[in-house]
């Protein structure tokens, strides 16, 4: 079970070093935003319930980003803490910790049933969040195409937790793990005396699926006899064991997925054109990786956070090089691939940043020969958090240029160029 998260949202000219080590101590990870645009992102990077307590500066505590963050506050199915602190006033904030927040055993112990998190931002994203959450709602077979890696299966799990079977069991079978042989007796089962060797009855995943969900993974691979089958079982919910003369029904959920073109292999004769039809009245297409770079770096966020906890680490950080090959890849294996980076990355790096030198061999050769392309997005990136922190600044201190270069620890003089730099003159 991962750590507690406490999310401290202070200025650039405040520190709650020492509260961040108290919560340390009480086994929680601990993430720093610098203003409340920041802050946003965590609420969709790490899972909700792991997010125990917001610390916010008060000076903070207005407008439309503060007005958005008590939504995120509000929206939290778990017991969150919020509290608003005067900068002046932070040594109070370590005498009120005990008052609530829990030891990492307490809050294991609290954990209920697990949601499959989703992770997005981006349109497109949005548009496959609503659409499954439509399908959940309904008892429907659903199919779930996408590039391999996409999450088919966390999707399908999420799909089965928020409809009226997520109490039952969900059980998932890839196909194409199952020599072909063996699928019709896997799926459907046999009773003793089918075959040679079958001395006992033995459930098939329908039948252990009873009253749940089965995720058929790469449903395309799948015989042409065993799809008729399937097809029955979809239309009348009766099937046969292997060697038994008399029909069973089950009432069970089915969700399929493929990385496949169906309507190629019905052209091609490897699909039937009725399993299709039956299967794609209710499509999950997942986008792949590069078509939603703008939730790459939640990604991260939520991988190294995990990393991080079960590895027993400090939660690490990128730099702004390892940041921009990230959004620069192309990611071919899409969210499995760049899980297993970071987990890779998580183990080998000692400092507190993870480096383009601690990722895999290939990613370091893709950063040689973009060089010039990561470079300049890495410094897109550094300019675009220095433009946010001087928007906080001069939002904070109601447009005091001199208020506003103190708060950031720079000249007046800086800032009137940074101003320029970044078209905030009308700041």
């Amino acid at each position: 079970m991962p750590k507690p998260l406490a999310l401290l949202v202070q200025p650039p000219d405040s520190s709650l070093v020492a509260l961040a080590k108290i919560l340390e101590a009480r086994d929680y990870s601990v993430h720093v935003s610098r203003n409340l645009q920041e802050a946003e992102p965590v609420f969709s990077a790490f899972p909700l319930d792991q997010i125990k307590v917001v610390f916010v500066q008060v000076t903070l505590c207005r407008g439309e980003d503060w007005e958005r963050l008590m939504e995120r506050v509000r929206s939290n199915p778990s017991n969150l803490s919020l509290v608003c602190y005067h900068p002046e006033y932070t040594h109070n904030l370590c005498n009120l910790i005990s008052h609530f927040t829990q030891s990492a055993d307490e809050n294991r112990a609290a954990a209920t049933v697990n949601v499959p998190q989703m992770i997005g931002e981006t349109p497109q994203f949005h548009e496959v969040f609503n659409l499954a959450n439509r399908y959940a709602m309904h008892d429907i077979t659903v199919l779930i195409t996408g590039e391999t890696g996409t999450g088919k299966e966390v999707m399908a799990q999420y799909i089965h937790s928020q409809g009226s079977r997520a109490s039952k069991p969900f059980v998932g079978c890839n196909m194409t793990a199952i020599p072909e042989t063996l699928v019709e007796s896997e799926l459907f089962g046999y009773v003793r005396g089918a075959f040679t060797g079958a001395d006992r009855n033995k459930k098939g995943l329908i039948e252990a699926a009873e009253g749940g969900t089965l995720f058929l993974d790469e449903i395309g691979d799948l015989a042409p006899a065993i799809q008729l089958k399937l097809l029955r079982f979809l239309e009348t919910r009766e099937y046969y064991k292997v060697g038994e003369s008399s029909p069973r029904t089950s009432d069970v959920r089915i969700i399929a997925a493929t990385n496949k073109e169906l309507e190629d292999a019905i052209q091609n004769n490897g699909f039937r054109k009725d399993l299709y039809f039956r299967l794609n009245s209710a499509r999950v297409i997942l986008p792949p990786l590069r078509e939603r770079r703008q939730d790459i770096i939640l990604m991260v966020a939520n991988f190294v956070y995990q990393c991080c906890n079960q590895y027993q680490k400090p939660l690490k950080k990128l730099t702004s090089s390892a940041k921009a090959l990230f959004l620069d890849y192309h990611w071919p294996g899409n969210i499995r691939e760049l899980k297993s980076v970071i987990e890779s990355a998580v183990m080998v790096s000692d400092g507190e940043y993870m480096t383009i030198a601690d990722l895999p061999m290939n990613l370091q050769q893709y950063a040689t020969g973009h060089r010039e392309e990561i470079g300049s997005r890495a410094i897109r990136n550094i300019e675009e958090g220095e433009k946010a922190l001087i928007e906080d600044a001069l939002r904070q201190t109601n447009g005091n240029k001199a208020k506003a270069a103190e708060a950031l620890g720079i000249s007046t003089r800086t800032l009137y160029r940074k101003i320029e730099k970044f078209a905030l003159l009308q700041a």
